[in-house]
């Protein structure tokens, strides 16, 4: 989510056995809940990629461009286009974010689909929101693959961007996650890996 200039997202991610119990521990540690959220998120690539390989970033420069379905509780659907930019050669945690809201989600992937675009890998899940000092947790349980956590905090500059690093991991040691549940990329480029270019994609 971009917040007025600050549009450098860093983030780290993690997988979760237990979501309950993550839960509560944040809770305990002065977490605040935010939203619940249904999310259907359709990922695009250029027409001539044909493998994962084709698509994955990790060049300065490359982006990914996602088109979401949101639902907040039992509010009205929301459509968003998003890209998120690599800045430093195979940095997965630190982004150049852009975001802007779209009222029909079929006519925008049409759009991608009548250009050089297509879409590629679907995914779902269900997302609980959190604030703890100015980092936005969210816990997710994702269809047919499990726990995860991502942890984001939004800067300005990439100096801002190495301590936000260091504070979340900070953070998630603390919950009782280790380094060896923290994945260097996302969870989205292991499900990705496991089903892109294999799924019936219908927008």
């Amino acid at each position: 989510m971009v917040n007025g200039s600050k549009n450098i997202e860093v983030e780290i991610r993690a997988r979760l056995d237990d979501i309950k119990g993550f839960k509560n521990l944040i809770k305990k540690l002065g977490a605040k809940s935010t939203s619940s959220l249904h999310i259907c998120d359709i990922y695009f690539c250029k027409k001539m990629a044909k493998k994962v390989e084709d698509v994955e970033m990790d060049e300065v420069g490359s982006y990914s461009l996602r088109l979401r379905k949101l639902r907040r509780g039992t509010d009205k659907e929301k459509f968003t286009i998003n890209t998120k930019t690599i800045m430093n050669r195979g940095d997965h945690n630190a982004w150049e974010e852009h975001e802007v809201e779209v009222s029909d989600f079929s006519e925008a992937g049409r759009i991608f689909n009548a250009t050089e675009f297509k879409p590629f890998f679907k995914l779902e899940k269900e997302r609980s929101v959190y604030i703890l000092d100015n980092m936005e947790i969210s816990v997710e349980d994702i269809v047919d693959f499990g726990g995860a956590v991502e942890v984001e905090v939004m800067c300005s500059s990439n100096g801002e961007a190495i301590d936000a690093k260091l504070k979340i991991k900070n953070f998630l040691h603390k919950c009782g996650i280790n380094d060896a549940s923290i994945v260097p990329k996302s969870i989205t480029n292991i499900i990705m890996k496991e089903r892109a270019f294999k799924q019936k994609i219908a927008i």
